[in-house]
């Protein structure tokens, strides 16, 4: 139980480092976890409040393998999108080429294996801090202290519904595809002991658990939907449960999660806020983002670093290692569908970077999605806020679980609802079926490029490999085939070494 006392012990550091004055905690004694769940009861947020800010900014702070090309949740997804058909990587001799030609990425050995794995497994870990020093309360007494205590409950609980999300549509096949009948990831608990892999329901089961009842306690206090879109709230714990859902076929739970978010977020992206800002407004439609700040930005190497073409000094601004979108799907935007602009039209664009006067050609199919302008004049262009999750992604979710549930007619309206936003002659579809679940996907590959690694997942998700032998513009002609080539194995050096209770690797 070395772990354990090694996990009580720091929790007691911080509850003795920011509430022996104020609460009167003697520096000399020896706390245990009731006695932190009483100074919990006292004040809880003098207790609770560092560790859940620091839970949450742990999606812009922490990753396992903190590199150039790993630096956070935002980047390790800009690997997945490199996996796919949309997405390609126009101009790079080195950095991401691994990635994008799909080598070495799933592997028990892969350093990509122990990224995810690590990452995910650390929100869990703090989530689960938390919600062990958290008191037993009466919820229904809804006092000032109380109200306290279950937000950060629910806070703890979504961040974990969240990790466990994600590592499961990295670590198992999809939940419809044979994913279902199949051993999980391990469901830890404070002690830090090893843990055999759960079962894949039973897995899903704690992830619909705490995500509905986050939602819940959301609600109950008035906290479903706050003015920051840092925070995670309701409306945030909502979408988990969305996605969730939507995973696991439940057709109306998904689109019932989706109405709650989309009766408070109403207002989506015109066409200024969509083409000339670079995804980076933390308003409108966005629901949880991050705002850059000096201390926690990620510079060069940031998602913006990266994705920003025009960003000087960033990887994938005048660094030259430029995105593009692939051909077929560019050519699937209609010339009046104003999400076109986001992508270079012409053969070729002249640009000349301000500081270095450098000239370069961005080439047809480029990336301009992400060309956010200076926050100010003294921050670089790769420092910019981020988006994690946008109304668009819950309308489209709501689309394809009425469409999957056999609600043609309300699909067709929910897919208008957004679709015409961006296309002003767009024609409310009359498709059916598989038509019509053919038309959703086509729009979220168009309206959610290069955003969470969404393609990569949602392929998964729809049983479809990637295919780039036609296109005109991907620069590697791969082919894989749906399955196991989408499921990472659990890693060896940071699970599997460590771990006897787990006795079935991966395919």
């Amino acid at each position: 139980m070395k772990i354990r006392k090694i996990y009580l012990l720091a929790i007691a550091s911080l509850v003795l480092a920011s509430c022996q004055k104020s609460l009167m905690v003697d520096p000399e004694s020896t706390l245990t976890q009731d006695d932190i769940k009483e100074i919990v009861k006292r004040d809880p947020d003098k207790v609770l409040n560092p560790l859940v800010t620091n839970l949450v900014e742990q999606v812009n702070n922490y990753t396992y393998s903190n590199s150039v090309d790993t630096r956070n949740y935002s980047v390790n997804n800009l690997l997945l999108s490199l996996k796919g058909n949309d997405m390609v990587l126009a101009n790079s001799t080195s950095w991401l080429k691994g990635d994008y030609e799909m080598r070495a990425y799933r592997e028990e050995n892969s350093p990509r294996t122990q990224i995810y794995w690590g990452t995910f497994y650390r929100y869990i870990f703090q989530a689960n801090q938390i919600l062990s020093v958290i008191p037993e309360i009466d919820e229904s007494v809804l006092s000032t202290t109380n109200k306290s205590i279950m937000r950060y409950k629910a806070t703890a609980l979504a961040m974990r519904s969240f990790a466990y999300t994600n590592l499961m549509w990295l670590y198992q096949d999809d939940y419809l595809h044979g994913g279902k009948d199949k051993l999980g990831v391990p469901i830890v608990d404070p002690s830090g002991d090893p843990q055999p892999r759960a079962t894949s329901a039973q897995v899903w089961d704690l992830i619909i658990k705490d995500a509905e009842l986050s939602v819940n306690l959301f609600k109950k206090i008035g906290n479903y939907k706050t003015e920051s879109r840092t925070d995670v709230d309701g409306s945030v714990a909502s979408a988990f449960l969305v996605r969730a859902q939507l995973t696991m076929g439940n057709w109306d739970k998904a689109i019932s999660a989706a109405d709650d978010i989309l009766a408070v977020y109403s207002d989506l992206f015109n066409e200024a806020d969509y083409t000339t800002v670079g995804m980076t407004l933390l308003t409108k439609e966005a629901i949880f983002g991050y705002a850059y700040s000096s201390i926690t930005g990620k510079g060069t190497s940031s998602f913006y670093g990266w994705m920003n073409i025009k960003s000087e000094g960033g990887y994938g601004g005048s660094q030259g290692h430029w995105m593009a979108i692939d051909q077929h799907l560019f050519d699937q935007i209609p010339n009046s569908d104003y999400r076109k602009k986001n992508f270079v039209n012409l053969d070729f664009i002249e640009y000349t970077y301000p500081t270095s006067g450098a000239k370069v050609k961005f080439e047809k199919y480029y990336n301009l999605k992400f060309a956010a302008p200076k926050i100010s004049a003294a921050i670089p262009e790769y420092n910019q806020n981020e988006i994690y999750i946008r109304a668009s992604e819950i309308i489209l979710a709501k689309a394809e679980a009425q469409a999957r549930g056999n609600k043609d007619g309300d699909a067709q309206t929910t897919l208008f609802n957004l679709v015409s936003k961006r296309d002003p002659s767009y024609v409310k579809s009359a498709k059916t079926g598989a038509g019509l679940l053919d038309e959703i996907k086509l729009q979220r590959r168009i309206e959610l490029w290069g955003e969470g690694g969404m393609e990569f997942y949602d392929n998964k998700r729809w049983n479809v490999g990637v295919d780039r032998t036609s296109s005109a513009n991907h620069q590697f002609k791969n082919v894989v085939l749906p399955g196991k080539e989408f499921t990472l194995q659990i890693p060896l050096n940071t699970e599997l070494n460590y771990n006897d209770l787990i006795q079935e690797q991966n395919p």
